[in-house]
This record gives C-alpha cells, structure tokens and sequence, in this order.
C-alpha cells in the first residue's frame, strides 16, 4: 500500500512539472517570434497533409492564424491572401507567384509579400493585372509543379513567376506519423529543437553551406528531381499557354561574397535550356548587410523589407512580358 502511495504520488509530482513547464514555455518563451514553436503552429493551423507522393502537405482552406506576429489567411483554395475569382477580368493578366515559405511570405504581413508587391506596382504603374501567392513553407520544386498543376494551372495565369531558392533541391520529404507530445506539447517542441541545435553545433551534422552544396552534387536525387521539375514548368507553361520567368532568390546569410554563384550558375543553366527567361536577385540586395534582410536574427527568411526589394527586382522583368500580352491579347495593357 505504502508503495503504491508513494508511486502516485511520484507521477502526480511529475505531472504537475510538466504541466508547469509546459505553461511558462507558453507564457514566457511564446513571445510571438520563437522560430520553432512559429512553426510548429504553422504545422498545425495551416497545413494539412496530403497523401500524394508529390505533394506531402498543403495549405488548409479558410486558415487563419498570427504567425511570427503577422496574420496569415487562406482562401477556398488554399492560397495566401483574399479569395480570387476563377477567371481575370477582361483585359487583365494574371501572374501566378509559385514558391516555397519565401513566395508564401514567411513572417511577412501580407501586403508586403513580393506578390502583392508586384501586383501592386504594376497597377500603380496603370498596368491591368490581378494575381495569386501559390508559396507553401517547406516545398520543393516538385512539390511546387504538382500543386500549380492542380490548383494554379485551372485559373488560367498569363504569366508564371517561379521563385527559386537554394533547397527547393531537396528530395520529397519522409511524412511519419508524430506522436501526441510534437503534435500537442510547445515544451517538447522547444526542447526537441534545442537539443537537435546542440547536436548540429556539436556533433556530425553538416554546416548549413555544406547542407545546401550536397543538395547539388551531381547524382543528388533531390537535383536529379528539380531539374526534371523545372522542365515540368517549361513544358506546362507551352500547355496552358502561359509565359514562365524564374526568379532566383539568393540565400541571405552571406552576400558579398556570395557562396553559391556556381550553384546559380547551375539553375540557370536548367531553366535557360528550355528557353525560360532567369533572373538572378542577389544584385538588388548585395549591398545591404544581411542581418537586415532577415525575419529574426536567427531565421535568415527574407523580411518585408527584403521582400520588397525583390518585388522592385521584379517589375522591370515582367514589364516586357506584359508588353508583349497587350500586343498579342489585349492584356495588362
């Protein structure tokens, strides 16, 4: 009996520990801007799986949630910002902005994403156009390809922009079923995140320079896919009729040098094979010092402030584009 009593009161003590550590986690590191547990709402709020061995995950309809303190919202089908109409006004382009968690604004408001940017100084600019942010944290180029296919290719874009980033290389992700402490405790997230930080800092995982070149060694099958992905745009923009432009978005950690211009110089090779216009963003942002592009200091993801440099970056690539709408079809005129 006596056991037995001391053993309850052994779990009873433990319980009202973690429930302790679980609430100051919450009322005390929660600040709104803690990258892991930001994410981890983002997990749960917003995303919902997909079963497709192409896509993995998506974002959920009619989500809302306060991400990284910005309110993030999706329509009907998905996609960040207001509900769009299935077809374009007459005698409007519409851009279509494909991407991963860059595209999609990540800890950016929403009106400062380099979608609603363009959008917004093209129209300033007396240009008729409307458009949509198909971005999805965590995607790669294949995921990217089948998720247009699907849900951006039926609202008709005239113009296709595809954001490319450095790990958008990375092969499909293994989706495992987690367990109730990752998918209900922020403690255990935060400590998870901690200890896989030491392990990196101090064991054998590789640096994040190493991590991005092994993504492009010559049989990497994450690149093998990419480079199959990017034609996959080329070829669906011949389909649908839509003209395609790939901007490449530099990685903000380090800028001048810059340490990835031959992988660059790779990407670009891929999309220039298919005839695809590619613009490099690392001039429009070069010269600023990093840490001022980022969302946190430890989250090099770019800031409103990055993301409207790149929409600016932008605008005078898509401007011929338009031009050659209106003479051709009446658009964005």
């Amino acid at each position: 009996m006596k056991v037995a009593l001391n053993l309850l009161l052994i779990l009873i003590a433990s319980l009202v520990c973690l429930f302790a550590v679980e609430g100051l986690t919450r009322l005390v590191l929660d600040d709104g801007m803690l990258y892991e547990l930001e994410m981890w709402k983002y997990a749960r709020e917003v995303k919902v799986r997909d079963t497709r061995p192409d896509l993995g995950h998506r974002h959920r309809p009619q989500a809302q949630a306060k991400l990284m303190n910005v309110d993030v919202r999706t329509d009907s089908r998905g996609l960040r910002g207001p509900e769009i109409a299935d077809k374009a006004a007459a005698g409007t382009a519409r851009i279509a902005f494909v991407g991963d968690s860059i595209t999609m604004g990540w800890g950016v408001a929403e009106k400062e994403t380099f979608a609603h940017q363009v959008i917004e100084g093209l129209t300033k600019a007396g240009r008729k156009v409307d458009g949509f942010n198909l971005g999805v944290g965590n995607y790669n180029t294949l995921q990217e390809l089948t998720l247009f296919r699907e849900v951006g290719a039926p609202l008709a874009p005239d113009i296709i922009v595809l954001a490319y980033f450095l790990n958008d290389a990375e092969p499909m992700p293994s989706y495992t079923d987690t367990g109730w402490l990752s998918n209900h405790s922020a403690a255990w997230v935060v400590a998870g995140y901690r200890f896989d930080s030491l392990f990196r800092q101090f064991g054998e995982a590789p640096d994040w320079k190493r991590y991005y070149r092994d993504l492009y060694a010559p049989k990497a099958a994450g690149w093998l896919q990419t480079e199959k992905s990017l034609g996959g745009f080329a070829t669906v923009a011949r389909e649908t009729g839509a003209k395609l432009i790939v901007f490449n978005i530099p990685e903000l950690r380090e800028l001048r040098p810059y340490p990835f211009a031959d992988i660059t110089a790779m990407v670009r090779a891929v999309v220039e094979k298919d005839g695809v216009p590619f613009v490099d963003l690392l001039p429009t942002v070069e010269n600023d010092d990093p840490a001022s592009l980022w969302v946190t200091v430890p989250d090099p993801h770019p800031n409103g402030k990055a993301e409207i440099i790149f929409a600016k970056g932008m605008i005078p690539a898509l401007l011929p584009m338009l031009d050659e709408l209106c003479r051709t079809k009446g658009k964005g005129c």
